[in-house]
């Protein structure tokens, strides 16, 4: 379950880090194919982080010969680490759908948890939860949120807050930390959900967020920002004790 294999991590290497492997082929130096990328990845940070989490775009563009590459590296972390992967696939279609995602995601890939997408509401969320842990996109980091995300999130936080009545611990949400402005107002509304912040790093977004949110369960993930520096390894350190000092201290 993801929420176990999180904390047990995150006590065990003192690190609430989550290293995004958007390993895009065009990026990585040399001639490393994105499996290997992502196993030097893997051996250079198991120690520091709490979890993976692997955005599927950068796998689907390359076809078959990518899936080949997502399963490899789930694989690679089930059985060289103890660490929970996060599926970045944000979907959310309808029920008999979402059930097809669910399957393929949770019992082929054997993933930990996934990003999922509520604008078609209940429906394209429980069939996640039957299956796993889901975080709910809530107020993302990407600049367009006043289109629509800035004028529904509350509505969809209830929403989870209600699916976690029926799912305990199984429903996370999704909150960059580039809304600095709003983060205490939904960590006060927020009871026990748990969150997976992105936008800390390349995005620039404020570390300083996490003293809203001590004592819950809270993944942070940086991806560009490590895996494509000179020194993976230091990197990593460098991010784990920023966060470290924010939300442990």
């Amino acid at each position: 379950m993801f929420i176990k294999k999180y904390r047990k991590a995150r006590d065990k290497n003192s690190s609430i880090l989550v290293v995004g492997l958007d390993s895009d082929p065009g990026k990585i130096k040399g001639s490393k194919s994105v499996v290997e990328f992502n196993e030097h990845i893997i051996k250079e940070t198991a120690d520091l982080v709490c979890g993976y989490k692997i955005n599927i775009a950068f796998y689907e563009k390359l076809g078959w010969e990518g899936y080949m590459a997502l399963e490899e590296t789930i694989g690679l972390i089930k059985n060289e680490t103890n660490l929970p992967v996060i599926l970045d696939a944000k979907r959310g279609d309808i029920g008999n759908t979402a059930r097809a995602y669910a399957k393929a995601y949770f019992d082929r890939l054997g993933v930990d948890s996934v990003t999922v997408n509520p604008y078609m509401g209940r429906d394209a969320i429980i069939p996640f939860l039957e299956k796993g842990h889901a975080f709910i996109l809530l107020l993302t980091s990407n600049e367009s949120i006043g289109d629509v995300e800035l004028h529904v999130y509350p509505r969809v936080l209830e929403l989870a807050k209600e699916l976690e009545k029926s799912y305990p611990e199984r429903v996370g949400i999704v909150v960059g930390a580039t809304r600095k402005d709003h983060i205490s107002k939904i960590s006060n509304a927020s009871g026990d959900l748990s969150w997976l912040i992105p936008g800390i790093g390349a995005q620039g977004g404020d570390p300083e967020v996490l003293k809203e949110l001590k004592r819950r369960d809270v993944v942070v993930n940086v991806s560009r920002a490590i895996i494509f520096a000179e020194n993976v390894r230091k990197k990593a350190a460098e991010f784990r004790e920023l966060l470290a000092r924010q939300y442990f201290d």
